[in-house]
């Protein structure tokens, strides 16, 4: 009775009060709407379900290439170069000492111009007195041994300057056949890229 439309069996409910009339209208209202309730619960499981399972599957196989990835980058970091390590550390060894040298020779060339500064001064006393040219002259040649120790000082730090830039394209070298031995282990893991 609840299952039909209330307009088509208005002869069943004509001995009801309104408010019974009422409440059976209500009543088939209220099935109708449950049974659609029930019909779109079944279309979302049959929905849902299937996703819920989907994302399993894919989470799983992400954790999955992910362990491989990290197992694998593990492997190929072991291959490259075990002395990597010990290469990069003397080439900053290296770098410190030039860096060390750089600012030696950057004091001895200042040491060398206040020395050609005072020189400078010294020459313009020697034109401008005469009497006073021997006490100028010992006076520069004092200067010109600081001069010629500071750059004998000097010529030592670029020698020393030049060892370290030699022993720096060494590691350079070093490190560009160890890069170029990378690429064989790089085109290994291209073989596990899933794109």
């Amino acid at each position: 009775m609840f299952e039909k439309d209330p307009r088509t069996f208005e002869a069943d409910i004509k001995g009801l009060s309104p408010e019974q009339k009422a409440m059976v209208k209500l009543e088939i209202t209220l099935t109708k709407f449950f049974k659609s309730f029930n019909e779109s619960i079944g279309r979302w499981e049959r929905l849902v379900y299937p996703t819920v399972f989907i994302l399993a599957i894919l989470g799983f196989s992400g954790f999955y290439l992910i362990y491989h990835l990290t197992r694998d980058m593990t492997t190929m970091t072991q291959s490259i170069d075990p002395r990597m390590a010990d290469n990069l550390s003397a080439m900053s060894s290296h770098m410190a000492r030039l860096s060390e040298n750089i600012e030696k020779m950057t004091g001895q060339i200042g040491i060398m111009v206040e020395k050609l500064e005072s020189m400078d001064s010294n020459i313009t006393r020697i034109t401008t007195t005469i009497d006073s040219v021997n006490g100028s002259m010992t006076e520069m040649t004092g200067d010109m041994g600081e001069m010629k120790t500071a750059i004998n000082t000097m010529s030592w730090n670029i020698y020393q300057m030049n060892n370290a830039m030699r022993d720096m394209n060494l590691s350079t070298r070093r490190m560009s056949r160890d890069i170029n031995d990378l690429s064989e282990p790089m085109d290994i893991m291209n073989n596990f890229t899933p794109w």
